[in-house]
């Protein structure tokens, strides 16, 4: 598409910010936007998900999981806090922690492998706050 035509449309294409990659092709030519060779990557970031030439499940499960641990983290007051009861503690890990851990889950392709990974980081998380050791 010629630069003319994208601004009749009003598309304003910013050549730094844009970025190629290619998925289940041999085409092996050069991106171009006009005269500008475009950059060709493996993954990317959109809307908050990780897109990437393996689809990014892996990926994104990966980065949900490293967001999470840092706000279960931020919130080990709240766990170690004995006058909390198990329920509000529950509570809050259910809608503070696990839903930051499944957001946009809806897009992941669901394997054993990552809900098992899934469910053993839940059970990590649900026995330091509920002060259960794992031998127990």
């Amino acid at each position: 598409m010629c630069e003319e035509e994208t601004e009749l449309v009003g598309l304003h294409i910013n050549r730094n910010k844009t970025k190629g990659m290619r998925v289940n092709t041999f085409n092996m030519q050069k991106f171009r936007l006009e005269e500008t060779e475009i950059e060709e990557v493996g993954s990317f970031l959109y809307l908050g998900s990780v897109v990437s030439e393996s689809r990014g499940t892996e990926e994104d499960v990966a980065s949900e999981s490293r967001k999470q641990m840092v706000l279960f983290v931020q919130l080990y007051p709240v766990w170690r806090n004995l006058s909390i009861s198990k329920e509000v503690k529950l509570r809050i890990f259910n809608t503070n922690v696990k839903s930051v851990l499944l957001y946009a889950c809806e897009t992941w392709k669901t394997t054993n492998q990552i809900t098992r990974r899934l469910q053993m980081f839940v059970n990590k998380c649900l026995r330091r706050t509920m002060s259960i050791k794992w031998t127990n």
